[in-house]
């Protein structure tokens, strides 16, 4: 029960930065957060593969994370898949780009399986993550094998008043703006420690850009299309109802999904990979490998 209230306690702070999926707007122009130089070094240094076996997965982290969010759930994926993951330019260990955006991230996943020579891959992507694998799936739906979102939307949620509001924070204090965010995320305190952390380590300009680039992203009427098997996976924060998850879906932008599974993680925030690792692990796989349909109310 402590669990699920603090969960509550923290919803309105913590669902406006998670159900757009960390993508709401800034007011801030293009020019406050250019990045004029060449980046040096590479792009995504650290190439992370674990496990074996023909199916492959890659794990794709969210906005203001890295790919060390997926330490807890690999062990018990790699028995059974060859584990990688894509993290993010700006993010953890791997360089800032120029004028960092979704479709740029996309555009960078592509580069990355081909460099790899990951083929038919399980595409698993957590928050702003998820907007990316959706939109790579969509754009190259034969390549994927399934896809599978945790805690995702595939449009835009937040209104015109919310962008300027969180605009205006980030322009205030940025550093007070993320902390205040990530902090409600989860009501582990131990996870919470982590990605706070993580998150104020994220390249600021990057982080900025890509709330940017989400202003327009809605690829919602894209999916009645999309053959790909997909499953949403949702925490307890972005679904807090037990009984009215298909209006919660349809309200998200799902609705004309094609092939749509869902699974209600219940007591757990927004960063499931740290706090129930097994468990969520247990999911990928039983979908990964079968995609048989299944829907939580």
């Amino acid at each position: 029960m402590k669990t699920i209230r603090a969960l509550e306690m923290n919803l309105p702070a913590a669902r406006l930065v998670c159900l757009v999926v960390l993508a709401l707007a800034a007011a801030f122009s293009m020019s406050a957060i250019a990045q004029d130089q060449e980046v040096q070094g590479p792009r995504n240094p650290q190439v992370t593969v674990e496990g074996r076996g023909e199916n492959e997965m890659v794990l794709i982290h969210g906005l203001g994370g890295n790919a060390d969010v997926w330490n807890e759930v690999i062990p018990y994926l790699r028995g059974t898949f060859k584990v990688w993951t894509f993290e993010l330019s700006g993010h953890g260990q791997t360089q800032p780009i120029v004028n960092p955006t979704i479709e740029r991230e996309v555009e960078r996943l592509a580069e990355f399986l081909e460099e790899q020579g990951i083929v038919y891959p399980t595409l698993v992507g957590h928050a702003m993550g998820g907007m990316i694998a959706m939109k790579y799936t969509i754009d190259h739906p034969a390549d994927v094998s399934r896809l599978i979102v945790l805690d995702a939307a595939p449009m835009q949620l937040a209104g015109k008043d919310q962008k300027a509001a969180v605009g205006q924070e980030l322009a205030n204090n940025y550093d007070e703006f993320i902390y205040s965010r990530f902090v409600n995320m989860t009501p582990n305190k131990e996870v919470t420690d982590i990605i706070v952390d993580t998150a104020l380590r994220t390249d600021s300009a990057t982080f900025i850009s890509m709330l940017m680039s989400s202003f327009d992203f809605d690829v919602s009427k894209d999916l009645f299309t999309l053959p790909v098997p997909m499953l949403v996976i949702g925490s307890q924060l972005m679904f807090p109802g037990q009984d009215n998850s298909r209006h919660q879906l349809e309200h998200y932008g799902f609705g004309k999904a094609r092939s749509l599974s869902f699974k209600r993680m219940g007591g757990t925030g927004h960063f499931m990979m740290m706090e129930r690792p097994v468990y969520l692990a247990s999911v990928l796989l039983a979908f990964g490998l079968t995609a048989e349909r299944q829907f939580d109310q």
